[in-house]
């Protein structure tokens, strides 16, 4: 009877564990990986602001650049162009400043991480790194021009990803006739980008 109980604990525990460290239990502004886009945006609205800068190499995924709705000024949203529920598989939350002082923004990513890390106990930590950003970028993520990027990632069991980062943007850069890269690249933020492992493994092509 004793070891029949301690199998069901063990069990529940297991359970309870799986739950845990599944990317889908992770909200932005209550969006999270698996819902449908379309609970929070229409058809219309997602699709009229499609930016497709995944689409370079793979003709297999579209991004939307919709408004923020609160805390974040604006959300990147990817799904699979064949997907008529519009299922989100990579989420981007983006809360910018003009000038985003370097040791503030790290504060905030170093809180979200500790959040993160008690919430998620089986994700792998990556140590923190800073790097330049450049124009080849813009062939894999939204991004033109030169910036100094200071990130930290978090890895799930099943390949997705959180990846913390505060971006630093050269306001030098030139202009170019893309809204979302000009918007972007003028002002500094913190993101905070959230994808499946099916997304993840489409990035890393």
């Amino acid at each position: 009877m004793k070891k029949i109980f301690f199998l069901i604990i063990s069990i529940l525990s297991f359970q309870t564990l799986s739950l845990a460290d599944n990317i889908r239990y992770f909200q932005i502004e209550g969006m999270k990986i698996g819902d449908s886009a379309l609970d929070y945006f229409s058809e219309f609205q997602l699709e009229d602001s499609e930016q497709g800068w995944h689409n370079y190499s793979y003709n297999e995924y579209s991004t939307s650049y919709m408004p923020g709705k609160g805390i974040y000024n604006w959300f990147l949203i990817s799904y699979k162009n064949d997907d008529d529920n519009f299922i989100i598989e990579g989420l981007v939350g983006g809360l910018e400043k003009n000038n985003y002082d370097n040791k503030e923004c790290n504060n905030k990513l170093d809180a979200v991480a500790l959040n993160i890390t008690g919430l998620f106990k089986n994700t792998v930590q990556e140590k923190k790194k800073s790097y330049e950003l450049t124009e080849d970028a813009a062939l894999t993520y939204p991004f033109t021009g030169k910036s100094t990027v200071t990130s930290l990632s978090f890895n799930f069991l099943d390949g997705a990803k959180i990846i913390l980062a505060c971006y630093k943007m050269d306001k030098k850069a030139k202009e170019n006739e893309s809204f979302l890269n000009s918007i972007l690249k003028q002002n500094d933020s913190f993101r905070i980008d959230v994808r499946s492992g099916t997304f993840e493994n489409h990035l890393k092509k």
